[in-house]
């Protein structure tokens, strides 16, 4: 790549470029003596994020890192990024994560494959509930993409509304995204590769609207199961595929007659901090199955009613069933207290454990039905299905050429 300050040196590209945004100063500088005049006195917290217009915000913004930027060295930008971990680049071997993705693309043969855009609409992931401080927002109203669903669900939207009732939608999609949660674990990072299924389909009627969520799921699992299936031939050592079933209604019922608020304790199981979610339930005292191998008949001995009894038989005829005959390789078992995801999902929602040829089980993917789709069109009948698994994870620790460079690597020795 190439610019028309290639052959000029830090100090004079960036005295040329400061003269190139005379126009840019001139106009912020307008806006600033207007609206200091407009809102004398006001708080500036509260002018910034409520009262002043969003251009005129942009613009000042941009006028203001544009000016900071203008002025860092080299040496400042390198000091930047050798301190900033979110700048770093991946750890994982980029060609390791084109094989997982061509077996992931492979086995989701059926969906439309999408190449997203790196951000989304400014609100996009807070209007999907997500806590806005755990995203990256841009300067000119949008934010780094924090989940490959969230850009799926604009796209596919966007489609429903050029084509309301029409066929069901299949997506799929790889994209690294950004998450800036404060990170306690080894090994995690603030940016990371994910690989995600999305269907949106308009059911017929009320009486059909689960039965389609339970449709959609039974088809992503299906196409999860042979992405664990096929990654062994492309160098991966996933040796299965346990899928976790759960359900909202009855995970929060299963709360409830405990005596549980299940909004606060889903608040205390977070993705990021692994066993947040066991310790919520411990400090609880709640005593549930984690992996029942009989949803209708532990739903019955915990007295559930019939309404969620029978929610149970249509899971398991639904989804368990036909999902066991196709790929009787897959362990199946039902989760009555999942916490993580239960104040995110709306129906069913499944956890998928992949299991590495040593025996290391690693929860490596979540999804399940979401009402977004329903309430951007304004139209119930609109269901979606998002499943999604850290790709970069597997990669680095089911690969099996990890193995071998550790192998050829000479044992380090101590002064």
């Amino acid at each position: 790549m190439s610019s028309a300050d290639d052959d000029a040196t830090p100090a004079t590209a960036r005295q040329g470029r400061a003269g190139a945004g005379s126009k840019t100063d001139e106009l912020s500088a307008r806006i600033a003596r207007r609206v200091a005049a407009a809102h004398a006195g006001q708080p500036l917290d509260r002018l910034l994020a409520e009262d002043l217009p969003g251009n005129a915000l942009t613009t000042l913004l941009l006028h203001a890192l544009r000016q900071r930027a203008l002025r860092r060295s080299p040496a400042d930008v390198l000091e930047h990024a050798e301190r900033a971990p979110l700048t770093h680049a991946s750890t994982a071997d980029a060609r390791r994560l084109h094989a997982f993705d061509g077996a992931a693309f492979a086995a989701a043969a059926r969906f439309e494959a999408v190449d997203l855009a790196p951000v989304v609409p400014l609100g996009a992931t807070a209007c999907a509930g997500i806590e806005p401080n755990n995203v990256l927002a841009a300067v000119r109203f949008a934010e780094v993409a924090a989940d490959p669903t969230t850009g799926l669900w604009l796209h596919a939207a966007r489609r429903r509304r050029e084509a309301r009732g029409g066929e069901p939608l299949r997506l799929c999609a790889s994209q690294r995204v950004v998450r800036m949660q404060p990170l306690t674990q080894p090994g995690f990072t603030p940016h990371f590769r994910l690989f995600a299924l999305l269907t949106a389909v308009r059911s017929r009627g009320r009486g059909d609207d689960e039965a389609c969520e339970r449709a959609a799921l039974l088809e992503h699992l299906l196409v999860w199961a042979d992405v664990v299936r096929a990654l062994p031939a492309a160098g991966f050592r996933t040796a299965g595929l346990r899928v976790v079933l759960s359900d909202t209604s009855m995970v929060r019922a299963c709360l409830g007659a405990r005596g549980l608020d299940a909004d606060a304790m889903a608040r205390r199981a977070k993705a990021h901090e692994p066993g947040s979610q066991e310790a919520a339930l411990r400090e609880a005292g709640v005593a549930l199955p984690r992996a029942a191998a009989d949803l209708v008949g532990t739903a019955r001995a915990l007295g559930l009613g019939p309404g969620l009894v029978a929610r149970a038989e249509r899971w398991v005829a639904e989804v368990a069933e036909p999902l066991a005959r196709a790929r009787p390789e897959v362990e199946i078992v039902y989760d009555l207290a999942r916490l993580q995801g239960l104040g995110y999902y709306a129906g069913p929602f499944i956890q998928l454990v992949v299991r590495r040829d040593d025996g290391l089980e690693l929860p490596a993917g979540d999804g399940g039905a979401l009402p977004w789709l329903g309430a951007l069109l304004s139209d119930r009948r609109e269901r979606m299905i998002a499943t999604g698994v850290g790709s970069e994870l597997l990669v680095k620790l089911f690969d099996r050429s990890m193995d071998r460079a550790d192998a050829a690597r000479p044992e380090e020795t101590g002064p």
